[in-house]
């Protein structure tokens, strides 16, 4: 029932315009939003102790930025993370979802760093947001200093390759 499986984006920010449905066979546009009000963005709760699942409405008129993973690394875990994943209709099987996105990322050479002076990598790991779904920041950036590339790499075999 997915449209996108529950992840964190890898980069350091993404800016998410409000979504458009559309007929899925014709591409008209479905005027009132979804035919499905379970349909699209969720997200994992920054609360530690519960990390509840919670639909994102984004209005039309307005963007929404989601932290990545590299933002949560250079940040010295001061900004976090967000695991989400876009849910799929149940109850109408021919609407498609038009969503943009714009992703800030680094070049694949670029060092995956802790700030100086102050933050370890264990306080960036300890910082992150957990959800099942998602494999931990631990298992794919596995030393301070690793390139994006890399991380990169890693990240999708585990997400993909599965």
């Amino acid at each position: 029932d997915s449209w996108i499986g529950w992840h964190n984006d890898s980069g350091f920010l993404t800016a998410l315009a409000g979504d458009m449905y559309l007929e899925h066979d014709t591409g008209k546009p479905l005027l009132d939003g979804s035919p499905d009000p379970a349909a699209g963005l969720y997200v994992t709760t920054r609360r530690r102790n519960n990390g509840m699942v919670q639909k994102v409405s984004i209005p039309g008129d307005c963007m929404a930025i989601q932290i990545g993973e590299c933002l949560q690394i250079t940040s010295g875990g001061t900004v976090v993370a967000t695991p989400h994943c876009v849910r799929g209709s149940t109850t109408a099987p021919n609407v498609a979802r038009v969503s943009m996105a714009c992703f800030v990322d680094a070049e694949p050479s670029f060092p995956l760093s802790v700030p100086r002076g102050g933050t370890s990598r264990e306080e960036v790991l300890e910082a992150s947001v957990p959800n099942k779904h998602v494999p931990p920041l631990e298992g794919r950036w596995t030393e301070d200093g690793m390139k994006f590339g890399d991380f990169l790499h890693k990240t999708f075999s585990l997400l993909y390759n599965q």
